[in-house]
């Protein structure tokens, strides 16, 4: 068990209150997997833990919960509680601190995640989630219809611990996710979004067809359940990043109506604009010399190649031996200059040659870059200074050639 952990619950008990480790640490730990928290429960009200403890801060004090560090760790140690009445499919209207372990663990979702831990008692379970563990199988708590009505965002937690657990979801909570799968709308984009990214990138993303085939998924992105473009199968041929596997199940989308539906899921800039760029270039023609190659990774950005070429390949845009070929093309240019920043000049320097105007100077640099993509041995100073001269010229006898041309 977790040093810090461990330590907090002693000093609970030997101040005459129950502690326990419990929820997913426990699961984890179970299946042999190392836990990244450790989550106490406890008899103490959070006046008292915070008494008990000299470096607490609160976290969620009106739900009972208080942050400890211990070992130079941080851990949640909640009241044992109990949930009052759901009317917004979401958050209970008020939570009672509860008398025992079992009231506490009784309103928790799924019975592989109400399974607490004591250092010197063992395992405590209720509702044989060791059991659920063995038969790897999704189980409500109790009512599954219960569990749903009081908070909806646990029909895509059943989703997600399927896919990452590589579970079956049990028969009555599945028929209740089914039942009860329109009310995901009354959970806020920003949850739903959470629940599903952790799905896709998880070891089973192609299990998000659950979401699909319970009707929950048209709740989450309406273009996704009009136009029938969800598919699943295929997710798990590209590595597990954010952006790259919301490529692959939105590869049939227009990038611009991609953008739109991850807006309405209020994604990240990061993850909108990383799917969004791999989207752009998904049909783009493959790099068959280095010249394009280098064209490839100016319009895409460096950074985005080796992703775009296995979406490219998983989506069956390019064949196997196509795009081994365009990987060992962008292996050879990876390092060859493609951006304004890679250049052996700078805007000072072009104006040092006598192009002052602010829009010239930037033709100018535009000019460059593209004679450097074309030829990466111009990209010396001495050499990008006399283009720039000449540049000058012709511009001033407007004669200037075409920069996207090769």
């Amino acid at each position: 068990m977790d040093l810090g952990a461990e330590r907090i619950i002693r000093r609970l008990n030997e101040a005459g209150y129950e502690a326990y480790a419990v929820g997913g640490c426990v699961r984890d730990a179970l299946m042999g997997s190392e836990p990244h928290d450790w989550d106490i429960t406890t008899s103490a009200v959070p006046e008292t833990v915070k008494r008990l403890f000299s470096h607490t801060f609160d976290t969620g004090i009106e739900h009972g919960t208080v942050t400890v560090l211990s070992s130079g760790a941080a851990y949640e140690v909640t009241t044992f509680r109990i949930d009052g009445v759901y009317t917004d499919h979401r958050r209970p209207d008020s939570v009672t601190f509860a008398g025992s372990l079992y009231e506490d663990v009784a309103r928790r979702d799924f019975t592989i995640n109400a399974m607490a831990y004591h250092p010197d008692k063992g395992l405590i379970d209720y509702f044989d989630g060791q059991g659920d563990l063995k038969r790897k199988l999704i189980r409500c708590v109790g009512d599954p219809m219960k569990r749903f009505d009081e908070d909806a965002l646990r029909m895509l937690r059943a989703v997600r611990f399927s896919a990452k657990l590589g579970f079956a979801i049990d028969s009555a909570t599945w028929k209740a996710i089914v039942r009860l799968s329109d009310t995901i709308a009354d959970v806020s984009k920003e949850r739903i979004l959470d629940e599903v990214t952790k799905t896709l990138v998880s070891d089973h993303p192609e299990r998000l067809l659950l979401a699909e085939t319970s009707g929950l998924a048209g709740e989450f992105c309406e273009e996704f359940k009009e136009k029938g473009v969800l598919e699943f199968e295929k997710l798990g041929l590209v590595r597990a990043s954010r952006e790259l596997r919301f490529a692959m199940l939105m590869r049939h989308m227009v990038p611009e109506r991609a953008g739109a539906a991850l807006r309405e899921l209020k994604a990240d800039n990061a993850l909108r604009k990383g799917t969004v760029r791999l989207l752009e270039h998904i049909h783009d023609p493959l790099p068959k010399d280095e010249v394009s190659m280098r064209r490839l990774m100016h319009d895409a950005g460096r950074d985005l190649i080796p992703d775009l070429l296995d979406l490219r390949l998983a989506a069956e845009v390019d064949t196997e031996a196509g795009s081994k070929e365009a990987h060992a093309l962008f292996a050879l240019q990876k390092d060859m200059p493609v951006t304004l920043a890679d250049l052996a000049v700078s805007g000072r320097d072009v104006i040092a040659q006598g192009v002052t105007l602010g829009k010239d100077v930037g033709e100018c640099l535009e000019y460059l870059l593209n004679e450097v993509i074309k030829d990466p041995e111009k990209n010396t100073s001495d050499q990008l200074k006399q283009e720039s001269k000449r540049w000058k010229t012709r511009k001033e006898t407007l004669i200037l050639p075409k920069t996207a041309e090769n």
